[in-house]
């Protein structure tokens, strides 16, 4: 049984060039935070060379340099580190079918599958156990009173944010007086999604709220639209995934690339 207090930890963010392993999106970045109960051990920050272009929505979100990442390592080059570093740890990490199909598209690459024996999904644990009205990361943070790390690296502070809300939460959960195993799952590859398309936290939370969205869009040219819209549905076509919505700008029916919606919020209820 695992005692939270000297457990080995590995937090665990990835940052991707866009929404989909299945239409060619890749690792950009992988951060690691290591501890022993709640005292960090160690940090790794490893940029990864994908050989695939930024979307606009990733390059916008974690301001990744093109010219850096071609001249990092590949992912085949890091395996080894990341597996030494995960070995025999708790995996915890936010929203983890979103991270682990890419991490499963990495390992068939190399013709090898995943295995995670011990992993905690925060969002899973967010959502089982407290009512609140979003399970984004900087909402959980400001939830349980955790400031969000100060990183120049996206994936680092996520990973260092995951970390702090992950051990108030335990902390809220101890009157419960359950044992840190009955929250911890197993992961096995594939990962090949049953439920439809997985996609970051804020982002299916924002399309799946029954409300407007104010989104900035870039187009194929580069050029940037900002709009009303109503959404529809999330669906696969044959190049990427897309959100079928209504827009009120032009008054109808649009579909629109999600890795090219670069910002989006959500319409706030009077």
């Amino acid at each position: 049984m695992f005692d939270i207090s000297n457990a080995r930890f590995a937090f665990l963010d990835i940052e991707t060039t866009g929404l989909s392993p299945w239409f060619g999106d890749r690792i950009c970045q992988i951060a690691v935070v290591i501890t022993e109960g709640k005292r960090i051990k160690s940090t790794v920050d490893l940029l990864l060379n994908p050989e695939h272009d930024l979307s606009p929505a990733a390059a916008h979100v974690n301001g990744l340099d093109e010219s850096k990442l071609s001249a990092s390592p590949k992912f085949a080059e890091i395996t080894d580190q990341l597996e030494a570093l995960l070995k025999d740890a708790v995996i915890v990490c936010h929203n983890a079918k979103f991270d682990l199909q890419f991490l499963d598209n990495e390992y068939r690459k190399l013709s090898r599958s995943v295995e995670y024996p011990n992993l905690i999904d925060t969002l899973l644990l967010a959502r089982d156990n407290f009512d609140l009205e979003s399970y984004g990361l900087q909402f959980l943070a400001d939830a349980f009173h955790v400031s969000k790390s100060p990183q120049e690296s996206r994936a680092m502070a996520d990973a260092l944010t995951a970390k702090n809300i992950f051990f108030a939460m335990m902390d809220a959960l101890k009157p419960n007086g359950r044992p840190l195993d009955d929250y911890i799952g197993i992961y096995n590859s594939p990962a090949w999604p049953e439920e439809g398309v997985y996609l970051p936290t804020e982002l299916s939370e924002a399309i799946n709220s029954g409300r407007r969205l104010f989104i900035k869009y870039m187009d194929k040219d580069g050029e940037i639209s900002e709009r009303w819209i109503s959404p529809i549905e999330v669906m696969g076509l044959a190049d990427y995934i897309y959100l079928k919505a209504f827009c009120h700008t032009r008054e109808a029916e649009r579909t629109f690339r999600l890795d090219r919606i670069i910002e989006v919020a959500v319409e706030v209820q009077k």
